[in-house]
Order: structure tokens, then sequence, then C-alpha cells
């Protein structure tokens, strides 16, 4: 009786398993292609449980350039990116749905989003900085964004991007990680990984570098070079540069001479170097790109700014931009 009961359970256990993997194996083999409403979060008011909203991720990834910047242009990659974060920052998934918006009747109590129509239909962003603008993902960082931001929404430059909606409707955003300038022997030879970018036209150009210098013999002649490279290629564009966010002796006074100098903007960081609350404390979350959530522990991720000091340089710059 015992043996047979046995039989059963195993039988049971079997079944029970052979049912979960061929599920599995359903939702992988499933067209990523296609989002079913319920998938996205989407409100029953809004769509019926039998409908179901088109990836186009050819659509996505033109009308998108920020995020194929960063992670490509594989069809999976760009729905994972949608999916997770796209939806909700308020992107579209095809044509039809960008549309739909579009013509959408808005009271007119409530601000346009996209305000000012410019010549190319775009505003576009040039991000040119070190770990504190972007950092590629690796075993301690867990997404290609601004380290320490809990999120890519939360980093300043895509907090940046997300303000300049607001007028422009259309913001594009290029990131140039070139941590390499500062811990060059020869930043000049640097200025050439900029090239491929500043082959297009931007309205506005960040940079935001400096923090990883320690050398600082040449420092001064080295970033007006970078600043007078950038504006050649970049006659037409409004150029920001951004202070130090970790202090050195004469680093940041550098920095906005130059920037004076060349008729740039410069943003102080001052207010919040330093200052605690504008720091992750260890054991801060991050929802990495993976869909998880990851721990910080590592002393140097633990000196970035956290979402409060991300807003800040954000809020900061969107001043410097008459917001």
């Amino acid at each position: 009786m015992i043996l047979i009961n046995n039989m059963i359970t195993r039988t049971k256990n079997k079944v029970l398993t052979y049912s979960v993997l061929a599920l599995l194996l359903i939702l992988f083999i499933m067209p990523t292609g296609t989002v079913r409403a319920a998938e996205l979060g989407g409100s029953t008011q809004e769509t019926t449980a039998s409908e179901e909203v088109v990836f186009d991720a050819a659509f996505y990834a033109t009308q998108y350039p920020d995020v194929v910047s960063i992670i490509g242009n594989d069809e999976q990659m760009l729905y994972w990116h949608y999916v997770n974060y796209g939806k909700a920052e308020g992107r579209f998934p095809n044509a039809q749905e960008a549309a739909k918006a579009v013509t959408a009747t808005v009271p007119s109590a409530v601000p346009v989003v996209g305000t000012e129509t410019l010549a190319d239909g775009a505003y576009d962003i040039l991000a040119i900085g070190n770990s504190i603008t972007v950092h590629p993902m690796c075993s301690y960082w867990w997404g290609p964004w601004g380290m320490a931001a809990s999120s890519i929404d939360k980093d300043y430059i895509h907090r940046l991007q997300n303000g300049l909606m607001e007028k422009y409707g259309t913001v594009n955003l290029d990131i140039v990680p070139v941590q390499s300038w500062e811990t060059s022997y020869s930043r000049s030879k640097q200025l050439k990984k900029f090239d491929e970018k500043l082959a297009k036209s931007y309205d506005l150009v960040i940079i935001q570098l400096g923090e990883n210098v320690s050398d600082m013999s040449t420092f001064k002649k080295d970033f007006n070079k970078l600043v007078d490279y950038v504006k050649t290629s970049q006659p037409d564009a409004k150029i920001v540069v951004i202070g130090d966010f970790w202090y050195r002796s004469g680093r940041d006074a550098a920095k906005k001479d130059v920037a004076i100098k060349q008729g740039c903007d410069f943003v102080d960081l001052s207010e919040i170097r330093g200052v605690k609350k504008y720091l992750p404390e260890k054991g801060s979350k991050v929802l990495g790109y993976d869909g998880k959530y990851h721990t910080i522990t590592k002393a140097s991720v633990l000196k970035h700014p956290n979402d409060l000091g991300m807003e800040y340089i954000s809020n900061k710059i969107l001043q410097t931009l008459g917001f």
C-alpha cells in the first residue's frame, strides 16, 4: 500500500514538473513582437483581455535612439526595455499608439507636451561624461546609466531628458562614456573618441568630466582643448559644463574658468558636494536591467550621487536652460 502511494506521488510530481516545463517552453517561444495588455499592466478600462498591443522593435529603435545607444538593436532587449521601463516613461510600442497619443484631445488647462516646435522635429542632447553620467554593466553595477541611481530614469541625464520633453516633445539622447580621457597621459589623443557622435548636430552638449583626474599638471590646458574641440564641431549647440561632485583642490576652479572663457554655462555642484543626504547608503537597492533588485556594497559606487543628488544636478541644468 505504501509502495503504491509512493508511486502515485512520484507520478503526480512528474506530471506537475512536465506541465511547468511545457508552460515555460511556450512562454519562451512566444513571439516577442506582441505584448498582451495584462503583461504591460494596462487598465481594463482601456483594453479588453482579448486585445493585444503590438510591439514594433524597428519603430522603437528609430523613435528612441537613446535606448539603442545603451542596449543596442536586439529585438528582445528592446521589448524588455519597453515592458520594464519604456511604458512607464511614456514611450510608445508602435506608430499606431504614438499617433493615438498625438491626436488625443487635451484640455486647454493642461500643458501640452512639446510646446515648442523645432526645425528637425526633435531636441538632440549629447552627454560626455564619466561614471556619474554612465557606467557600463559589470559585476558591481547592473545597468548602463549614471552610477548609484536606483534605476535608469533616476540618473541626472535621463531626468534631464524627461524634463526637456515637456517643452520639446521628442528629445533624443546620445551618451559618450570617456573616463579614459580623465586617466590618460595624453588626453588630446582621446578626443577622437568623440568624433562619431560629434559628426551629428546637437542642440545641447553636456560635459561632465574631471572627477577621476589626479594629475593636475596639464588639466586646465587639456580641459580647454576638450571644450574647444566640442565647440568647433557644434557651433550652434548650447554647451553646459558640470562642476565637480568630488573635491580636489583647483580642479573645479579650472573647469569653471575654462567654461566662462569659452562662453559655456557652468553648473556648480559645491552645494551638494560631500553632503551625506546626496550620497547612497551602503545597502541601497538598484533595479538592474535584468529586472532584479541588487544591493550596493562597493565603496566606489557609494561615492556617486544618489537619486536626490541626480535630481539636483538635473534641476540645476534645467535652471541654466531657463526652465
